[in-house]
């Protein structure tokens, strides 16, 4: 071999190993991940739809990953405080975020957010799901949904409603009922579901938007009675609850869907790892009948699908909200 050949041939020897080398080293996140515990933050306060959801998924997630999962309960602002920490925090697999598809809509409900739900998270995958209900206090004089409308009718503003914070799904379903009934509550948003579930069971006050895992118990032993679930049709969850349309008011349609997120600029063979990862813990049908026990439902779509989902939550509210003036902050 002449001086000439054996230049490229150490030239190519050389390429081929700075080859290798970097496409191990775009490998290597999913190769070594996760290879520590992975902290979960959860925006709400304890009790909350989406701490209940953690707490639930956590122990399948460990196994599964191999990891422990570190629960970080981090309430307040309508979820923003926390979500917040999570846009900002190392985008290595190692904060995750999970949250409500109202994470879409968070520019429409927020006129000052230090981060961008668009730019600054990467969608993951759905996880479970849960219906709304309408709940009150079981001495609040209302029976009925139309008996609770007549009454914030003749008494505007005096019939107070608790949600678990400004801008979740359960303070958007309250705000369209307001709206479709053309009536005015005292709402009064909390640092989570836990908190305002305490203030109803107390007689604090009258009513609130729940999801059903929250209640459920709690009114099958009388302690809070359960109005309606919102939307148009019964929940296979507990199908002997009579929906909102059923009930008179028709058009109001939201539920409460639970995702996780990663920080913006996560490696992409981290995210597609998650995302199989979060795919199998949907097929575990231990995790599924903990969940149905509760009143949620297990599901599970792809980084690709669940960014749709949220663009699609984002054209459906962005008039609605526009139209009626709101803004939290």
């Amino acid at each position: 071999m002449n001086r000439n050949n054996k230049t490229h041939a150490v030239r190519f020897a050389i390429g081929m190993t700075l080859a290798l080398l970097g496409s191990s080293s775009i490998s290597a996140p999913a190769d070594n991940y996760p290879n520590r515990p992975i902290k979960l933050v959860i925006p709400y306060a304890v009790g909350g739809g989406s701490d209940t959801v953690a707490r639930i998924m956590s122990p399948h997630l460990k196994n599964i990953l191999n990891q422990p999962i570190v629960m970080d309960n981090k309430g307040g602002v309508g979820s923003t405080i926390g979500t917040e920490s999570v846009a900002k925090s190392e985008p290595d697999g190692y904060t995750l975020l999970i949250n409500t598809d109202v994470i879409a809509i968070m520019p429409l409900l927020f006129k000052k957010l230090n981060f961008d739900p668009q730019k600054d998270f990467v969608p993951i995958s759905f996880i479970t799901s849960a219906p709304i209900v309408l709940a009150a206090n079981p001495e609040f004089p209302v029976n009925s949904v139309k008996e609770l409308i007549a009454l914030a009718k003749k008494n505007p503003g005096q019939v107070s409603l608790a949600t678990p914070g400004a801008g979740s799904p359960q303070d958007l379903a309250s705000i369209l009922f307001a709206h479709k009934a053309q009536i005015k509550f005292n709402s009064i948003p909390y640092k989570g579901n836990g908190p305002a579930l305490v203030d109803i069971l107390a007689g604090h006050v009258n009513i609130g938007m729940f999801t059903l895992s929250t209640v459920k118990e709690y009114a099958k032993t009388g302690k809070l009675k359960i109005l309606a679930v919102i939307g148009s049709k019964r929940t296979p969850l507990a199908p002997e609850i009579i929906s909102l349309t059923e009930a008179g008011l028709p058009d109001v349609e939201v539920s409460s869907r639970y995702l996780i997120l990663a920080p913006a600029k996560t490696p992409k063979d981290i995210i597609l790892k998650l995302e199989k990862d979060f795919a199998k813990l949907a097929e575990n049908k231990n995790y599924q009948s903990e969940l149905l026990n509760l009143g949620f439902e297990a599901i599970s779509t792809s980084s690709a699908e669940t960014t749709e989902i949220l663009n699609k939550e984002n054209s459906k509210w962005t008039p609605i909200l526009k139209n009626l003036d709101i803004s939290i902050q």
